[in-house]
């Protein structure tokens, strides 16, 4: 069993408690300010690493301190990571505070460049291969994506595929994109506000029916401290509760939660047996501090 992830691999800084920005020229405290590996593909793959799971992550940086640095830290996942000279690599800063989701500032970098040349062929033979951050790489948007997607089903490879959060506030344009990708995944896994910004519904378990319909696959909707829903074929639905935990960082949990249903499924798990070990998985992981996120690299 092995699992190919496509995504970013990037630098991400978490900051709290930031609410809202300070007024222009002032300044604000914060109590915290961690730096790590970020990105979604780095997150997934890392936390796989965690599992056991026989890892390759596809990605890129830039020939900078921040690259180097990331490199560092992925160890072994380096292997197949991309370094483009002459190109930043990308940063995120997350603002996190209690009772409010979190906020992003991306600096996409050397991922805005990244796309289907850069990724070999054998990308595509693993057993399982999690496409992710859709938007955080806009070369390969639209068609280079259904070529990565298809091009994993024809090898047999079950397909995973999470957007992330357009930052044009999912258009019709963007909308369209993505669902005709949908024929192409077996687990589609986004978040609430994703799921129900791709079909224009405030009831994220309507939207994942919808979405569901638009796929004939199985939409996995993680719904954060609520644990998450499942929507499948002939009307099929599960839902799993998330433990009660200490939460230290919360950014990354999702991805986290897609490396435990990815794993739990490529060993033979059922469905609500998968999501259940991806619940509990990344709920043990928020709550680590962000400079403790991955027990093993």
């Amino acid at each position: 069993m092995t699992v190919s992830v496509i995504g970013a691999v990037q630098l991400d800084v978490i900051t709290a408690p930031v609410g809202e920005l300070p007024a222009p020229g002032a300044a604000q405290f914060v109590d915290t300010m961690a730096m790590r590996v970020g990105g979604a593909g780095a997150n997934a793959a890392l936390a796989m690493v965690e599992l056991g799971l026989d890892t390759r992550l596809f990605g890129c940086v830039g020939e900078d301190f921040v690259g180097r640095w990331l490199l560092e830290e992925i160890g072994g996942l380096a292997a197949d990571t991309v370094v483009v000279p002459g190109q930043s690599t990308g940063v995120t800063i997350a603002c996190e505070k209690p009772g409010r989701d979190r906020s992003f500032l991306t600096l996409l970098g050397v991922c805005a460049t990244y796309d289907f040349s850069m990724i070999p062929a054998d990308a595509l033979t693993s057993s399982s291969v999690l496409v992710c951050d859709y938007f955080c790489a806009p070369a390969l948007r639209g068609e280079p994506t259904r070529k990565l997607l298809e091009g994993a089903k024809a090898g047999g490879a079950q397909t995973f595929f999470d957007t992330a959060w357009d930052p044009d506030g999912f258009g019709p344009q963007a909308r369209a994109e993505v669902h005709e990708l949908l024929p192409l995944v077996d687990v589609f896994v986004p978040n609430e506000s994703e799921a129900c910004a791709l079909v224009d519904d405030r009831d994220p378990y309507s939207a994942a029916r919808t979405l569901q319909e638009i796929s004939g696959g199985w939409v996995v909707v993680k719904l954060g401290a609520d644990g998450c829903h499942a929507a499948g074929p002939d009307g099929v639905t599960f839902a799993e509760a998330a433990p009660k935990v200490v939460v230290a960082d919360t950014t990354g949990a999702g991805d986290t939660f897609n490396a435990g249903l990815v794993g739990a499924l490529a060993h033979g798990e059922s469905l609500p047996a998968a999501m259940r070990a991806a619940t509990r998985f990344a709920s043990t992981v928020v709550s680590r501090p962000s400079g403790e996120r991955y027990v093993s690299r």
